[in-house]
């Protein structure tokens, strides 16, 4: 069981906070401390209680997506730990999260409306609550808050127009979301596998539950799929280049 000793710990006190508020299997967005009790513990709380999601409390912040979060009525997120932060960037040095957290506290990104950060962060969230995950050697596939769609191309300067900066459904599925699968093997729990399983991102077997969600640790950070329109863009002009040739 991928569960860390104070992860554990953390996870039995927001249970215990929790324990009075059901999670419906489907829920839309909504106030999470609507009919709520005061000692509800929300998810932004349960990672910030966390020092090994530091760095994603961080990626939270610098995307704006804190009211986000705590806008959310019913969730799932798959949250990469520090160390799996670390080693996405090192092997990814051009990373978007990278680039986010390398910014000195107070210094802005170019884009000030983070898009490709809010997107890979709404990669890892889904819009109801897994109370337990699959455990089938069969991929599952759930539904992401990720509506990919093309990237800006002239980045703007002015923050968006206010919180909270919920996904937008459209985008190049036909305004469905990305899916993401999910699969066991090896005793354990992996998001983000390919269609025979293989792949993505080993996470925890059990969450910790929050007023507005659960939570899942995630020991590398779930890539996105590959965006098909600029491969097939970039294939066409293959082959262009090759009947030219």
């Amino acid at each position: 069981m991928l569960l860390r000793p104070h992860f554990a710990l953390l996870a039995a006190a927001a249970t215990a906070a929790a324990s009075l508020l059901p999670l419906d299997q489907q829920r839309p967005f909504g106030n999470p401390n609507e009919g709520s009790a005061p000692t509800s513990v929300t998810l932004i709380d349960v990672l910030a209680s966390d020092p090994d999601f530091s760095q994603l409390v961080r990626l939270l912040q610098r995307a704006l997506l804190v009211p986000t979060f705590n806008k959310l009525n019913g969730s799932t997120f798959f949250a990469p730990t520090n160390d799996a932060i670390k080693r996405h960037n090192n092997r990814k040095p051009s990373s978007v999260f990278k680039a986010a957290l390398s910014l000195p506290d107070g210094a802005l990104l170019d884009d000030n409306t983070h898009q490709e950060l809010k997107q890979h962060l709404f990669y890892h969230l889904l819009n109801y609550t897994l109370e337990d995950l699959p455990g089938e050697s069969t991929p599952h596939v759930e539904q992401t808050l990720y509506f990919p769609r093309k990237p800006l191309e002239h980045p703007s300067p002015e923050p968006p127009p206010g919180p909270p900066w919920m996904p937008i459904p459209g985008g190049s599925l036909g305004g469905e979301p990305q899916r993401l699968r999910i699969a066991r093997r090896e005793d354990q729990e992996w998001a983000g596998v390919d269609s025979a399983g293989a792949g993505g991102a080993e996470v925890a077997t059990e969450g910790v539950r929050a007023s507005n969600g659960i939570i899942y640790a995630a020991q590398d950070v779930l890539l996105q799929p590959p965006n098909i329109r600029a491969f097939c863009v970039r294939a066409l002009a293959h082959v262009v280049s090759y009947v030219l040739c």
